[in-house]
């Protein structure tokens, strides 16, 4: 298995580009859509059209985080867009070549693949090396931060240990395995270490000052609204996801790519907007994904870290973009990529808050709380695979464990009899009682896989 009535305050920055009033009320719908949601989610939602407008807003009406345009947050995946623009400005002053294989970078390398097809820094870019979605052998010694202690030996390592899952450039499939790697070559190429390679290339020129691959956030929280720490990344591997930001900040970028004319980046920005690949029904440029929305395509991408989520819309033919930053794990509602797209496009329809689901009537949900352990067959599964069941906000919770590593708490939906499912995961419980009615094991359904749960 991977707060007063809800606060609206909108900042109206001043903008070289933008100055025109807003005549929409648009701050009601980033309101109405996490209202009451069982997350607790605070968030900044920024939008971007005559002008750069920014609204905060928490989820319970009785919680004020302080959320501002000047709030820093961890943005997870959208540093793949920030590093495409980096490859762009690399690309444009000839520092860089799409084109290169990865073996000329690393010639000492043992790289999987073939020599009449080899990966590319283009396949990198865009999720096409075959690679898979996280590096071979990749075991975090802590799932609260998975990517703490992983650097350059044991990527390059990882590398080594790879047996391609496609021929490079036949097929999409995302990979924070790729990402890296494309960091890493970045910083080989170029002799710089990668946050002076942003800083010298990006942030600088953009003005982002409060931007950077560390440095201190907003608390962070998991799906449950559990406080949860920071993930901390090797610098020089980055560009995968570590880039810590604010709405201010990220306007400015945002801002550049809508009107790219009369910045010292205009080259590249226009560039960093170009698709390169078409394959499997998805188009890739640099880091972004390239969507269709009303009439036109728009650029699209998201983020998430444990205690964090990230959405951002970039829709260049109607000069508009808008961002979403939360303090909360939202990956179980896609990021809140609907109230994204929204906010740019008020014909596409918001989604619904999440609101604890009541238990069946007849259901004691206190019943079932405890620690479980996973058996298949008569054999421990994975050897110490648990499942502990807790109760919060009238929901019963499921929260899985093996090896030492934790994995979030995630609501389950309550069918009756000792029956609870949790759908966009394919996962079933079905509670076992004994004669006297003592709930003492499991069925464990999670799509093929069928196993058996035995009360501790």
């Amino acid at each position: 298995m991977q707060h007063k009535s809800a606060l609206s305050v909108t900042i109206l920055l001043a903008s070289a580009f933008f100055s025109a009033p807003s005549a929409a009320n648009w701050t009601d719908a980033v309101d109405q859509r996490i209202a009451g949601d069982r997350s607790g989610v605070c968030l900044v939602a920024t939008r971007i059209q005559d002008e750069v407008e920014h609204a905060a807003s928490c989820a319970d009406a009785g919680v004020d985080r302080e959320l501002d345009a000047r709030s820093r947050f961890e943005i997870g995946s959208i540093s793949k867009a920030l590093q495409g623009l980096l490859v762009a400005v690399l690309v444009e002053r000839g520092e860089l070549d799409l084109d290169q294989p990865v073996a000329e970078i690393w010639a000492e390398q043992t790289i999987p693949g073939d020599s009449e097809a080899p990966i590319r820094l283009r396949h990198l870019l865009t999720h096409t090396s075959g690679l898979p979605r996280l590096p071979t052998g990749f075991v975090p010694a802590d799932m609260s931060n998975p990517y703490d202690g992983f650097d350059r030996s044991a990527l390059l390592e990882a590398l080594a240990n790879t047996e391609l899952e496609a021929k490079p450039g036949e097929a999409f499939a995302y990979s924070n395995f790729g990402a890296m790697l494309l960091a890493q070559a970045l910083v080989d190429l170029t002799g710089q270490g990668l946050e002076a390679l942003f800083d010298r290339h990006v942030f600088g020129p953009l003005g982002m000052e409060d931007t950077g691959l560390s440095g201190p956030t907003v608390q962070g929280h998991d799906a449950s609204g559990e406080a949860v720490p920071n993930w901390d990344f090797d610098g020089d591997l980055g560009g995968v996801g570590a880039i810590r930001s604010t709405p201010a900040d990220m306007a400015k970028w945002l801002v550049a790519l809508l009107r790219p004319e009369g910045s010292e980046l205009a080259a590249a920005l226009e560039r960093s907007q170009q698709a390169l690949i078409e394959v499997g029904g998805q188009t890739v440029g640099y880091g972004w994904l390239h969507l269709p929305l009303g009439d036109g395509q728009v650029l699209a991408h998201d983020g998430g870290t444990g205690g964090f989520s990230s959405f951002a819309v970039v829709d260049p033919g109607h000069e508009r973009a808008s961002l979403i930053l939360m303090d909360t794990s939202m990956l179980m509602q896609n990021s809140l990529a609907d109230l994204a797209f929204h906010l740019i496009d008020p014909d596409y329809p918001l989604a619904s808050p999440q609101r604890p689901a009541l238990a069946a009537e007849g259901e004691v949900l206190e019943h079932y709380v405890g620690r479980y352990g996973l058996y298949q067959g008569d054999e421990p599964f994975l050897g110490d695979f648990t499942l502990d069941f807790t109760v919060d906000q009238g929901e019963l919770l499921i929260q899985a464990s093996v090896g030492g590593q934790v994995q979030p708490r995630i609501p389950l939906s309550s069918e009756g009899e000792g029956r609870f499912v949790q759908a966009d995961l394919d996962l079933s419980i079905e509670f076992e009682r004994d004669a006297a009615g003592q709930v003492v094991g499991l069925d464990f359904q999670q799509g093929p896989l069928s196993l058996d749960g035995r009360r501790q």
